[in-house]
Order: C-alpha cells, then sequence, then structure tokens
C-alpha cells in the first residue's frame, strides 16, 4: 500500500482496514463480492474471459509462459490450474473494474497517491502492539 501501487486483494483480513482507510473506491477486491459467487455459480466459465478478453489472455498468456520467471520454469502453473483448469473458483478473471481504470491514466495515478496517502495506519509497530493485545492477549516483555 505504501510502495505507490493500487491495492489489490480479497476482503478478509487487514485488506478490509485497508479499504477503510484508503477508501472503497481506491481498493480492488478479487474477483467478485460472495453474494455476486453465489449467483454466479452456475454460469461462470473462465475460459470464456481468456477467449473473449483479448487483454486478459495477453497477460495471462506472458504469466504462463514463464516471462517473468525465466530461472523457475512452471513455478505459475498453479495459478493456470486455479484460474482456468480449476475453474476460478473465487471469479477471479471476472473483475473488470481494474482494467477500466488502468485506461484511464489521471484516475490510476490519483488512486494509487490517495492509497499510499492512506497508509499511515499500517506501520508494522502499530500493527504488532495491536494484534499482541487485541488477538493474541500477549503482554509486553521488558528487556533489560
Amino acid at each position: 500500500m505504501t510502495n505507490g501501487a493500487l491495492t489489490i486483494g480479497t476482503s478478509d483480513g487487514a485488506t478490509i482496514e485497508m479499504a477503510e482507510e484508503a477508501g472503497e473506491e481506491n481498493f480492488f477486491l478479487f474477483g467478485l463480492t460472495a453474494a455476486q459467487i453465489v449467483d454466479s455459480r452456475g454460469w461462470y466459465n473462465p475460459w470464456w474471459h481468456y477467449e473473449n478478453e483479448p487483454e486478459t489472455r495477453a497477460a495471462l498468456d506472458m504469466i504462463f509462459s514463464d516471462h517473468f520467471s525465466p530461472n523457475e520454469p512452471g513455478v505459475f502453473e498453479p495459478l493456470r490450474e486455479t484460474l482456468l483448469t480449476g475453474g476460478d473458483h473465487y471469479m477471479h478473471l471476472a473483475d473488470q473494474r481494474l482494467c477500466e481504470l488502468y485506461a484511464e491514466p489521471h484516475a490510476w495515478a490519483r488512486t494509487a497517491i490517495l492509497n499510499v496517502a492512506n497508509s499511515g495506519k499500517f506501520s508494522s509497530d502499530r500493527t504488532i502492539k495491536e494484534y499482541a493485545a487485541d488477538i493474541w492477549k500477549a503482554e509486553p516483555c521488558p528487556v533489560p
């Protein structure tokens, strides 16, 4: 979130907090919501997106060709399995909002800047202290 990129994730854990801080409009949820997934189970086919969306196909082909992993051929095969062979259970390929924003450079930059500007809450000090107290119920241990 603080490195200038847009936040893309699933709606769980820290990503929920990040979306709250940056604003839902500056956060990208992978795939569809739980309700949308339930409504789409009967008809969704990831191969449709692969075959009918040239940008999706080009991006996936580049990833699966080992372009990004020349020293680790096949490292992205589990991703291919999950998205195409396995049926894309979480319907990641159905999400078009990110593509639409990318086509508008000024809107993309604005969203990235707002994402960074709202990232101050996410220091490791705050997170560890909060998790230790609220989740793990751990007490501070003085170090001499």
